[in-house]
């Protein structure tokens, strides 16, 4: 326990609702004590432990009480059951602007929040620079932050908070907000202030969650679905979306997508390829009315190949059942690196290729050039829905069916792609 962080111990976060201010008022007077409100469960029977230096991201549909956890965390909220021990100093930004007063400059801002943190006048005039620098927001430093865009709040919000030295920092959403090289700025700053110490990140933002968190925390409807391993979560929470998009289409029919007035007749292969089964491993996302059953990555001369060059022709060959007719499929793969940051995702609708009403078993072939990717092992995910870009339905979804490698590059450098094409050219001044 000298390890922890946050613990959280069967945490429950209960309101009552009340039709009209009348009904809570025939409540509270009411001779016999009858209930005129509906239970509802913010939180139910939270139980999360957090080790110092950890970085956690918790994710969940709008609604689904993350904010309620972090607010209970810093005692903004009382849980109606259940305890949170914290060790340590802890630094939030909760809400945009939260904590700011209105009518205060930035500079007084920070003074009052450091004065609320319990540091003294010399310490806050020692970090007053830095927080300044940070932030990056000019004179408006000196104007009260009511005149604030929404991206000055933040950059002011999280520098007071980041250099405020906290032992655990809890971040909701609130990075959205500034532009993407704000956002860099922030993450770089958590990866080196942060470094030993502990941060909670909820977000939206899945990528930020691959880049930045070691273990994620998937919570829906007051409860936790998934506490563990990156990857992992987000897997069953996107899954988790996929199924519930379904059914929200299938309660209004928008499975129904009009017959086009021209069919297009798919066609037979010319020739039988061996495409390999898929994995057993691999999990099944959709509503199961279609299955991809095989799918392989080929060369030129359509060859099985596991390791492919930059700029290489890429033929990716699947082979589907579907259980009915299919209207409009759309079929679609997207490529991931090893922290699951996707590098490409195309489709035939962004591909321009409308294709023909499936039924039966069909094979498609989806070529493309792969971009000038750096050394390392790569993931293909595939895809087939029934629908249009802006309003569809997954049918069969396949994180990772496939893997292939890309080999040394002549130099080790970091980074997603490798860049080797260009010149560089002198000057004398």
């Amino acid at each position: 326990m000298d390890n922890c962080a946050l613990n959280i111990q069967h945490v429950t976060k209960e309101y009552k609702l009340y039709e009209n201010e009348l009904d809570r008022l025939k409540e509270a007077f009411h001779p016999f004590k009858k209930s005129y409100h509906k239970n509802f469960f913010a939180l139910k029977d939270i139980c999360i432990q957090i080790e110092k230096g950890e970085k956690v991201g918790i994710i969940g549909a709008n609604g689904a009480g993350k904010s309620t956890l972090l607010k209970i965390i810093t005692g903004v909220l009382t849980p109606t059951q259940g305890e949170i021990k914290t060790h340590g100093r802890i630094a939030a930004l909760l809400e945009l602007g939260a904590g700011f007063n209105q009518d205060y400059t930035g500079i007084e801002n920070i003074r009052l929040n450091g004065t609320l943190m319990g540091d003294s006048e010399r310490r806050i005039n020692e970090k007053m620079q830095q927080i300044i620098d940070f932030a990056d927001i000019g004179d408006f430093i000196y104007q009260p932050v009511k005149s604030y865009s929404s991206g000055m709040f933040v950059r002011l919000a999280f520098a007071t908070q980041i250099f405020s030295e906290p032992d655990i920092l809890i971040v909701d959403e609130a990075l959205s907000v500034g532009d993407i090289r704000f956002q860099q700025k922030c993450y770089r700053a958590m990866d080196s202030i942060m470094k030993d110490k502990t941060v909670v990140l909820v977000t939206h933002d899945t990528a930020a969650v691959t880049r930045f968190c070691k273990r994620v925390i998937w919570i829906n409807q007051g409860t936790v679905m998934y506490d563990g391993e990156v990857a992992e979560g987000l897997k069953q929470y996107q899954e988790f979306l996929i199924n519930q998009a379904i059914e929200e289409k299938e309660k209004i029919g928008a499975n129904d997508f009009d017959i086009p007035a021209l069919e297009k007749k798919a066609g037979k292969a010319d020739q039988m390829i061996t495409v390999p089964d898929i994995a057993s491993d691999v999990h099944f996302k959709g509503n199961g009315k279609a299955k991809i059953y095989q799918c392989g990555l080929y060369d030129n001369q359509e060859r099985l190949i596991e390791e492919i060059e930059p700029r290489q022709l890429v033929k990716c060959i699947v082979r589907i059942s579907y259980q009915e007719k299919i209207i409009h499929p759309i079929l679609g793969l997207a490529v991931r690196d090893r922290l699951g940051n996707e590098i490409i995702g195309i489709n035939s609708e962004t591909l321009a290729q409308e294709l023909p009403p499936a039924y039966d078993r069909q094979e498609y072939w989806l070529s493309f050039i792969m971009p000038e990717l750096n050394k390392g092992e790569y993931t293909v995910s595939i895809a087939v829905a029934n629908g249009y870009q802006a309003d569809h339905v997954q049918l069969c979804w396949l994180d990772d069916a496939l893997i292939f490698r890309v080999c040394d590059r002549k130099y080790d450098i970091p980074g997603t792609l490798y860049i080797e094409n260009g010149s560089v050219k002198v000057f004398q001044l």
